[in-house]
């Protein structure tokens, strides 16, 4: 990630610009453009409506996301009336064309920010993956049989831990701490509850067995606060992708598929508990859920700014060409020793090449 710590005329600048800076530093006329150019950094970066407030909730982050997204479209593609399928991926092309077309004078600036980019498109991803599995579980939970009621992302903390709980199932036999996995690799869990994705090699992913532990230590500091000490918790961790093979070798931890969450739900009849409990029970832990608002864990205002400088950067440098080719055209009329006879064809000429180079041809 790269910060402004200059004004993008000189951060992000073409060789012969910069050469002017160094030549005429100090001059009135230098230093009005440069700071239009440092005001339109500041427009460009300020106009973005997305990420603005100081925290998220969970369920407001995808939506930023797809905001921003559509911004950077939107200021990359202002020429164009159809920008409404074009993606994070479609804005770095187009900037890698623009840059090409300029001699490559932002090479090193974009690679840092494709890398950004590449970040986004994988929270993107990563939480429409998430939302889709937990729609897939929860349509699953819709089939249990017995009396239930449902709770959906409950967030609990207490003064050393916090924990989102992707779903709390309430029964006639105690409550269900749901753990909503939505992936596309094999996975293994060893006797400690280490959990790990399997390919060609094993690769560590989280402490799955510890995890739901700190969920049911929340949950019941919730349940025992309201007197509710004697309600049986229990933890199912469910894949939606029936197509991995998962080998658990924790015994304490309960793993299924998809299809088989309502039936271990159902067939659960260790204790039975009282409507009024159940109720007790979602009323306590829909107290205890905190909604809090966290901190959006990339520099969002930085990743503005440098697309901001990269866009400006490449706005001047073919501003600057367009006003070579002019140049071009006015110094062929200027040419005294051009014969009439001869003027057609050199003008003809002096047009395509200056056309050319405006072009990056």
């Amino acid at each position: 990630m790269f910060l402004l710590k200059s004004p993008s005329f000189l951060y992000c600048c073409p060789q012969d610009r910069f050469l002017q800076y160094k030549q005429s530093k100090g001059t009135t006329k230098f230093k009005e453009e440069l700071r239009m150019n440092t005001n339109r950094v500041t427009e460009i970066a300020t106009s973005f409506k997305s990420f603005t407030k100081e925290a998220y909730h969970k369920t407001e982050v995808l939506p930023e996301l797809f905001e921003l997204q559509a911004e950077l479209v939107e200021k990359t593609f202002t020429e164009s009336s159809n920008t409404a399928e074009l993606k994070i991926w479609d804005v770095e092309r187009r900037l890698d064309e623009m840059n090409s077309e300029c001699g490559g004078i932002v090479t090193e600036q974009l690679e840092a920010f494709k890398k950004d980019c590449k970040y986004i498109c994988n929270l993107i991803k990563a939480e429409i993956s998430g939302n889709r599995g937990e729609i897939k579980a929860f349509d699953s939970l819709s089939r249990i049989h017995g009396e239930h009621i449902i709770l959906k992302n409950i967030e609990l903390s207490n003064n050393e831990m916090r924990s989102e709980l992707d779903a709390v199932v309430i029964t006639r036999n105690g409550a269900f701490i749901v753990e909503v996995k939505n992936t596309s690799r094999n996975i293994f869990i060893d006797e400690d509850g280490n959990y790990y994705r399997t390919g060609e090699f094993l690769r560590w992913d989280s402490h799955i067995g510890e995890k739901m532990q700190v969920k049911e230590s929340l949950l019941r500091e919730v349940l025992n606060a309201k007197g509710l000490a004697d309600i049986p918790i229990y933890e199912i961790v469910v894949f939606t992708n029936n197509r991995i093979e998962v080998q658990n070798k924790c015994r304490p931890l309960k793993t299924c598929f998809l299809s088989q969450l309502p039936y271990i739900i159902d067939k659960c009849r260790d204790t039975v508990i009282s409507f009024t409990e159940m109720n007790l029970v979602a009323q306590a832990v829909s107290e205890a859920d905190i909604e809090k608002s966290y901190p959006f864990e990339f520099d969002v205002d930085v990743f503005k700014m440098n697309f901001a400088n990269i866009l400006v950067s490449l706005e001047e440098a073919k501003e600057a060409k367009q006003s070579n080719w002019f140049k071009t055209v006015i110094a062929f009329f200027n040419q005294k020793t051009v014969k009439y006879a001869h003027t057609a064809a050199a003008l003809a000429v002096a047009i395509i090449t200056a056309f050319g180079s405006v072009n990056g041809h």
